[in-house]
């Protein structure tokens, strides 16, 4: 019971910094990259950071619950509370892992994400979400176009304001004429998608071992606990006292009395 507890210890402790870092790293990562949503077709696979960010969320009372394990080891409610937090963060990252396969298959295959992202590249001129997401996507990678900045002639005789550097203000003389950054924006963006595919794999990884750890140490616990509650329940009831004794198989026959012999009467003569 003891060594089960000081596992809990840890493995609480290690749950609340993996989930709080794997958690905030996500999020951040996410939202720093949402301008792939519109400038590529990898929306689906960046939208599974929502199930690492559900996993990792799942970290705090799993964290909580298994400081409480050990002051309470006897509770079947708090054991069986903490199994399910623990088996239903281990199933979204999971789920996870699955899903950010199709990003890997992305960044692998750097021809369908130069594919998608040049269809997004025609509809630049019509959508203006699509070009705020093209201009944050430039400035932050600091390129221009896909392969080079030339990708943009094919769909227009200016280049946007965020090859030379600039944001777009909505006006239609705000083109650039001399790209501050010729090089295309697929290289730095499969380097940006490597990184983030490949940490995130590595800390739900970590995790789902530390949750498994979790799960073994918590029906350990439980399974100890039934155990000594039912040695101490069982008393056994006292047995009355009994005492053997012995006797003669050959009981000798009893006589008859005197008294119990006939009288046979005598007549004086």
């Amino acid at each position: 019971m003891k060594n089960s507890a000081m596992v809990l210890f840890v493995c609480s402790g290690l749950l609340l910094s993996g989930g709080g870092i794997l958690g905030v790293s996500t999020l951040w990562s996410t939202m720093r990259m949402s301008y792939y949503f519109w400038t590529s077709d990898l929306g689906i696979e960046l939208g599974s950071s929502v199930l690492f960010m559900s996993g990792a969320l799942l970290c705090l009372p799993a964290c909580w619950l298994a400081t409480l394990v050990p002051y309470h080891p006897r509770s079947t409610s708090l054991l069986a509370t903490l199994m399910i937090l623990v088996s239903g963060g281990m199933m979204l990252l999971s789920m996870g892992m699955t899903s950010i396969t199709g990003l890997s298959r992305a960044v692998r295959e750097p021809a369908l994400l130069n594919s998608s992202m040049l269809r997004s590249m025609a509809y630049e001129a019509v959508d203006p979400a699509v070009k705020s997401a093209f201009s944050s996507m430039q400035l932050e990678l600091k390129c221009c176009g896909v392969k080079s900045h030339a990708d943009w002639y094919k769909y227009g005789a200016f280049l946007p304001p965020s090859c030379c550097g600039r944001v777009w203000n909505g006006r239609n003389a705000n083109t650039c004429e001399v790209p501050l950054h010729t090089a295309g924006c697929l290289r730095p963006a499969l380097a940006e998608l490597r990184i983030f595919a490949n940490s995130v794999a590595v800390l739900a990884c970590a995790i789902i071992i530390v949750k498994a750890v979790t799960l073994f140490a918590t029906a350990y616990t439980l399974v100890t606990g039934v155990i000594e509650r039912a040695a101490d329940g069982y008393k056994p009831s006292p047995q009355p006292l009994r005492i053997a004794c012995l006797t003669s198989p050959f009981s000798p026959l009893a006589l008859p009395t005197p008294a119990s012999q006939p009288r046979v009467g005598v007549n004086a003569v």
